[in-house]
Order: C-alpha cells, then sequence, then structure tokens
C-alpha cells in the first residue's frame, strides 16, 4: 500500500480448488487449508517469537494457504466493508467469543484482512470459510498494538513506503533517487497501530490513536506529528514525523517504530541528503 495532506494509496492487496472427474459432469472442491505460521501484520510480515509478530486489534495481516478463496481474486473497493467477500469469510474464535475478520483481498492462495478492533485479546484461532467449505483452525495471537511499515517491496524489508512532504499536492515516495532533507516532514504508511472505537467496516477517521508511537531514524528520535487511520482505508495507519537535523545521512538509513514503549516494528531504510539532491551512494 501507500497530515499536513493525507494521499489516497496505490497498493493493491494483493490453486482454485474445483477438479472434474474424468468423464463425470460433476465436480469436487477442496476444502480450504490454512498453513501452518502463515498469519502475518500485512506490511511487516514478522515471524513468529517477537512482541510485534502478533496481530493488533484493528490491523490489515495477511493469510496464506489453498483453495482459501475464488482463483480470480476478489478486491472489496467500497464502504461499507462486509464481513463476506466473494464467498469467503473469516472467523476470530476465542473460546464461547466469535468475531468476524472484515477481508479485503481474498484469492485462493492469499487473504489480506482486518482484524477487528474488537477481536479479543491473547490466543485465539482464526478459520476461513469458502463456499461454504470450512478450514482448519490456525493459531494466532492478537495484541493491542503491533506496528509494521510498508515497504516498497511489500516484503517488510528494504526501503520503506514513506513519503516526503514537499507540498499538500506533492509528497512523492522516498527513495535513493527522491530523497529527503533533514528537518523534512514524512508520512509513513503502516498497519498495526491499535484499535478504533468505531466499526472497522466504515471509512476511517483522522485523529491520534491512544498509544504512544515513537520513530527513530538513524537511532535518531524523530519528533511524531500524527499517528492514527489514514481516512482513505480502512486498517491502515501513518504516522507524520520530522526527520531530525541530526539524522544521519546516505541512502539506506535505518528507520523503525516503537509502540508502547516496548513494540518494536520491522526495520526499513530511507534516502537522506542535505540538498535532497539523488543519492550519490556509489552502489546506486
Amino acid at each position: 500500500m501507500r497530515h499536513t495532506a493525507f494521499l489516497s494509496p496505490s497498493f493493491s492487496w494483493l490453486l482454485a480448488a474445483a477438479f472434474l472427474g474424468a468423464g463425470l459432469p460433476c465436480a469436487f472442491a477442496q476444502a480450504p487449508l490454512l498453513y501452518n505460521h502463515s498469519v502475518f501484520n500485512a506490511a511487516s510480515y514478522m515471524p513468529g517469537g517477537v512482541p510485534a509478530a502478533a496481530i493488533a486489534q484493528g490491523s490489515v495481516f495477511t493469510l496464506f494457504g489453498a483453495n482459501m478463496g475464488p482463483a480470480t481474486p476478489a478486491t472489496a473497493n467500497s464502504f461499507p466493508l462486509g464481513t463476506t467477500l466473494a464467498s469467503v469469510s473469516l472467523s476470530v474464535v476465542q473460546g464461547s467469543i466469535t468475531v468476524s475478520a472484515i477481508p479485503l483481498y481474498v484469492s485462493a492462495s492469499q487473504i489480506n484482512a482486518i482484524m477487528p478492533s474488537n477481536a479479543p485479546l491473547g490466543a485465539a484461532s482464526l478459520r476461513v470459510t469458502f463456499n461454504n467449505a470450512a478450514s482448519n483452525y490456525l493459531p494466532v495471537r492478537i495484541t493491542n498494538t503491533a506496528f509494521g511499515i510498508f515497504t516498497a517491496l511489500g516484503t517488510g524489508l528494504g526501503p520503506g513506503v514513506l513519503q516526503n512532504y514537499v507540498s499538500a499536492t506533492n509528497q512523492p515516495i522516498n527513495a535513493p533517487k527522491i530523497t529527503a532533507k533533514p528537518g523534512q516532514t514524512i508520512t509513513m504508511w503502516g498497519t498495526g497501530l491499535g484499535p478504533v472505537p468505531y466499526p472497522d467496516t466504515q471509512p476511517p477517521k483522522a485523529g491520534n490513536l491512544p498509544v504512544q508511537v515513537e520513530v527513530f531514524v538513524g537511532g535518531i528520535p524523530a519528533t511524531v506529528q500524527y499517528s492514527g487511520r489514514s481516512p482513505c482505508c480502512s486498517g491502515t495507519d501513518q504516522i507524520v514525523f520530522q526527520i531530525p537535523t541530526n539524522a544521519p545521512q546516505g541512502c539506506w538509513v535505518p528507520v523503525y517504530v516503537k509502540t508502547a514503549g516496548s513494540v518494536v516494528s520491522n526495520f526499513v531504510t530511507m534516502a537522506i541528503q542535505p540538498s535532497g539532491a539523488t543519492c550519490t551512494n556509489p552502489l546506486w
């Protein structure tokens, strides 16, 4: 995916199992299969075993498996969002509590969905239903906050999706050929700041969320100006910060976020030059 001003991102939310018996007129559909350890923050893809690997309430998560949805992918494109998309639904179960996740993108092998803000905290189970066929249960750990930064490669690694604020109508994505200056305002895109007090199916409201947010650029604390939902997209967060004037310069300056004083995001990179000119790293 991709305020002072908010811009709409152009991220795409990025086999079907019907088999015909030889000479038989009927088709046999396989039940959805969720792969083991296959649920991730949709931005960071943080592996299990660390606090940021949990799925935050109100965040977008990615799930991998087989036969989970239609052969032709489907995307939710308008509000209000629903709890079923192309005959795909997701249940989050903890004891006697069951809530529905909100699918944003569904296909046979991948689903992107919002963990609802009212999902129960702690250990739970995730289940997919497609065309009335239910999958196996997959363990998932749900937390209040676990932020992930979207990256240009969509893998959780490398250059982050960070916009250099020049004006309300000019906010290019930071890159070694489009560098930022020390002191410049930056908009970071991610997911996982935490829940909102209204339905995730409705258009998000701008406003800071009640979670402590710290941004570090080259290890130097940055001033955070905004930390909340992007008004464009449910489950998607923006953090607006100012690059420290004493931040390191270069093509691959590390950037990360800490929420609630202890939960560390994935590390991404950004390019910083004093003049905002093209980065001079000889490897670029």
